[in-house]
Order: structure tokens, then C-alpha cells, then sequence
């Protein structure tokens, strides 16, 4: 019988349609750590994780190892590369979470762009009410929303957005096709366009080398003085001294950010700015979607121990040999 580690506490339904077949050996409370997964990763034929870091040296350590698994559409905490290399496949969430981080990403694009979290502090202080002609927020209606990367959750917000009246631009490496653009009722325009022409900008594309820090001063200076960003994609790809100087110097109106660059350590200034609402992490935080992410990554680990090749493979290459 395979042995299967989940390196994170998770309920038992995630995994029970597979007990007779598997081995699952579940790790109690916090997720463990890249140390930890050293020490027993040999014994295991597939591990789960979320968003421990696996490294080149677990990697090599796993001798046993046939699948990894990730709990999160995102993971740049595995060197997939490198596990590629070995003929390791590594499955991840890839329709899970769709909803629910659209969700939240709308969800910070409302509070920031309307102030409230910003109000709730004052009515706690004992303050109340603000100038009739105030400039501090911005309606969603009528504004709108630019969008980079038109994936899963970039049209997912694409669609949330228009429901609350909002007009959707979009930038993507890969332009959509003429019939999904029309789907969406979506315009497409390059990058620099969509930062100009954007009351709100929000981040939905992946974290490769690439994208780090691709939104700096200089690419804040873009964007309207009046505009917001929302990032519920990857830290890095925002450099947040930067981002805190643009809030700072009113570069920009706002932000909502859902991640970090180091996470889970917060660049200190942005923690004393009230122009930012700051979540952590946590933009898939719903029970029915944690267990719904959860069975989809098994369910790919099971493939491929199976011998399938699961769609949410991210490396499919080693299986097609």
C-alpha cells in the first residue's frame, strides 16, 4: 500500500474515499515546516502540502517520492523545476478556488475603493460621518476595472465586476480569443493602457521571475492618481516600499492586498496607512472550498499513483514520456 503524507491538518473527508487503497498519515496542527519534511519525506510515496517550502534538498531526500501535491492554484513554494528534472509530477487547485478568491478579491476592491474599513475605525473612535463633498473614496459603478491576467479568476471577477456596474478592461500575455473577449463583453489593451485607463487594478496572473516587482513606482506613476490596486494573486509581484511610498505621496488612491512578499512578515509602513485594507492570505478561506481544494489535489496524487494523468498536473511532461 502507498504511503501518502499530509503535511497539514485537514478533515478526514478530504482523503476518506481513498483509505482503502492509501496510507495517509496527516500531520496535527500547524502545517509543518520545510525541517520537518526532512526528516520523514523518505518514507512516503506522495506528499501534500500547503505552502511548505519543498525544496531541491527535500526533493533530493524523497527518494520514494512519485507525486507532490499543493494546496493552492499557486506554488512557487515547490521547485517544480527541479522536480521535473527527477520525474517528479506536482499537482495543485486549479478550479477550486475560483470563486471564492473572485470573491475576495471584489470584496477588497469594495472596501477599499469605499472606505470602509477605514469608517469602521472611526465610528470605533467615537468619530462620525465625513465632508458631503469627500474625495476619499471612489463608487464602483459606472468606474472601471482593469484586469492583468484573464485567467479562471480574472474573468470570474470580470463577471462579479459587471454586476456591479463596473466597465472591464483586461491585459494578458495570451490575448483571449475574439469569441471569449465577446463572451465577457471585455475590451483587451496592452499593459500600459490598462494602467492609464483603470479607476481600480486588479492583480490576477501568476508569480514567475518575470513579474517580480512589476508593479513599482514607475509603474504606479501609470495608473490614475485617483486609482486603486487590488492584489489577491502573489506578493512579490508588488514592491511594497514602493507601493507604501505611492499611498504615502497620493501616486495612487488605495490598495487591498490579500499577499505579501514575505509572507507572513507585512512591510512595516503600510501597517500605518489608512488608505490599505490588508488580509492574510486568506482569499480561499472558506470551509467548503478548503475541503473542495483539498480532494481536488488528492484526487490528482491518486491519478498519478494510479497512473493517470490528472488535468491539474502541472508538469505533464513527466507522464508523457
Amino acid at each position: 500500500m502507498k504511503q501518502i503524507l499530509i503535511a497539514f491538518e485537514v478533515p478526514e473527508e478530504c482523503y476518506a474515499a481513498y483509505e482503502e487503497e492509501f496510507d495517509f498519515t496527516v500531520s496535527l496542527g500547524a502545517p509543518m515546516t520545510t525541517e520537518e519534511l526532512l526528516e520523514v519525506v523518505d518514507q512516503y510515496d506522495g506528499i501534500f502540502v500547503a505552502g511548505t517550502r519543498v525544496n531541491k534538498e527535500v526533493l533530493d531526500k524523497g527518494s520514494r517520492l512519485l507525486v507532490i501535491g499543493n494546496n493552492g492554484v499557486g506554488y512557487d513554494n515547490i521547485d517544480w523545476k527541479y522536480a521535473t528534472e527527477k520525474g517528479v509530477p506536482v499537482v495543485n487547485t486549479p478550479t477550486q478556488v475560483t470563486e471564492t478568491t473572485a470573491e475576495h478579491a471584489v470584496a477588497l476592491m469594495m472596501t477599499t475603493m469605499r472606505g470602509i474599513a477605514r469608517y469602521d475605525d472611526r465610528v470605533r473612535r467615537g468619530e462620525w460621518g465625513t465632508p458631503i463633498f469627500t474625495d476619499e473614496n471612489m463608487e464602483l459603478h459606472g468606474r472601471t476595472l482593469g484586469i492583468l491576467g484573464f485567467g479562471r479568476i480574472g474573468k470570474m471577477v470580470c463577471k462579479k465586476a459587471q454586476g456591479l456596474g463596473m466597465q472591464v478592461i483586461y491585459y494578458d500575455k495570451f490575448r483571449a480569443s475574439e469569441a471569449v473577449e465577446k463572451e465577457y463583453n471585455v475590451t483587451y489593451m496592452e499593459f500600459d493602457e490598462v494602467l492609464a485607463n483603470s479607476d481600480c487594478v486588479t492583480l490576477h496572473m501568476p508569480y514567475v521571475p518575470e513579474n517580480h516587482h512589476l508593479f513599482s513606482m514607475e509603474t504606479f506613476r501609470k495608473m490614475k492618481k485617483d486609482a486603486y490596486l487590488i492584489n489577491a494573486a502573489r506578493g512579490p509581484i508588488v514592491d511594497e516600499k514602493a507601493l507604501a511610498e505611492a499611498l504615502e505621496t497620493g501616486v495612487i488612491r488605495g490598495a487591498g492586498l490579500d499577499v505579501f512578499e514575505e509572507e507572513p512578515k507585512v512591510y512595516e509602513a503600510l501597517k500605518h496607512l489608512d488608505n490599505v485594507v490588508m488580509t492574510p492570505h486568506v482569499a480561499s478561506a472558506a470551509r467548503r472550498t478548503r475541503v473542495l481544494m483539498a480532494q481536488e489535489a488528492i484526487d490528482g496524487m491518486v491519478g498519478v499513483l494510479r497512473g493517470e494523468i490528472p488535468s491539474n498536473v502541472i508538469n505533464r511532461e513527466v507522464l508523457e514520456k
